[in-house]
């Protein structure tokens, strides 16, 4: 705490003028009469300091306030400041926290690398990734750790690669030939069967051979293989007939239609009831799209054998 202005005892038995910052040229005896001027050593000898008939001066200070009890007055070593107080150390700034905005960046990493790994909302994902390694990387700019504004851009960088790698794979596995995938699942691809041509049902006539296809889980067929009737073959076309009406009569009704007209004709192409027949019947009908669009109403009756068989059916009497 500075010591105001004023005259204070110098030590040396005279008063000297303190400007409230130092000492000057300026001094009187103690009875008030003004001494003859004298240049002051700015540096005291020390052996003058240390005299035991010479008290060290102490010019007045004021106290510091109640509750600090550390603090205490010194004396200068020299003519300088007449006394000083010991103060305080300056409060530290607390240290910085985690980036929020890090934090954040890191969360959508997280959730945009999960999504972009799942097809059906694969962008949503990399949209995420992309807003994600944006917010991490501002967040090396601003204040505070910088560990989970790092981690964002790791975690946006190796799940990019992942993301990648998965639709690379999911490209290639919906990408195979529809010949390569009926390889893989055991069938048999119909043109690719020896002396077979690919016939529309539209164009199927009766006594037309078909050879054994199994066609797995294929919900529509659009055409089939007719191999000549002196190739090993399974199936014959035996009976086409017209549908009537305007309207779709329904998948149930349609099939006991069709069926009723195929059997009633299994008699008269094979030579022999069916019920006393080891062949058996099938039947490609309309579909509703087809019905409604193509006006399709044509019934295709296929006989067919158990066995491999050569040549005609019609007759076969068995």
């Amino acid at each position: 705490m500075t010591t105001p202005a004023g005259w204070y005892d110098d030590g040396s038995g005279s008063l000297r003028w303190w400007d409230g910052t130092q000492w000057t040229a300026h001094v009187r005896t103690t009875d008030g009469a003004p001494a003859a001027p004298e240049r002051v050593s700015v540096e005291p000898v020390a052996s003058e300091l240390r005299s035991p008939d010479i008290a060290p001066f102490a010019p007045p200070y004021a106290l510091p306030s109640s509750g600090a009890s550390t603090a205490q007055a010194i004396a200068p070593d020299s003519v300088g400041a007449p006394g000083g107080v010991w103060g305080a150390p300056a409060p530290q700034p607390p240290a910085p926290g985690v980036s929020v905005l890090g934090v954040i960046g890191l969360a959508v990493v997280v959730l945009g690398v999960v999504c972009a790994c799942i097809p059906v909302i694969s962008i949503v994902g990399w949209a995420l990734l992309g807003v994600g390694f944006v917010l991490s990387l501002v967040s090396l700019f601003l204040r505070g750790r910088k560990w989970p504004g790092i981690t964002g851009l790791s975690v946006a960088a190796i799940g990019a690669l992942l993301a990648l790698a998965v639709s690379l794979l999911l490209v290639a596995t919906v990408s195979v030939p529809a010949d390569d995938a009926a390889s893989a699942e055991g069938l048999t691809d119909p043109s690719s069967i020896e002396g077979a041509e690919m016939v529309p049902f539209a164009e199927l006539e009766v006594g037309d051979c078909l050879p054994f296809v199994d066609y797995g889980d294929t919900g529509q067929i659009y055409e089939l293989p007719v191999v000549p009737c002196d190739q090993p073959h399974t199936d014959e076309v035996y009976f086409i007939f017209e549908l009537d009406g305007e309207d779709f009569p329904g998948d149930d009704a349609l099939e006991e239609a069709a069926w009723d007209g195929c059997a009633s004709h299994f008699d008269a192409y094979v030579g022999v009831a069916y019920e006393d027949s080891v062949l058996d019947f099938y039947n490609y009908q309309p579909t509703e799209t087809s019905w409604a669009r193509a006006d399709d109403r044509t019934v295709q009756c296929i006989l067919f054998s158990h066995e491999d068989v050569t040549g005609t059916l019609e007759g076969a009497r068995y």
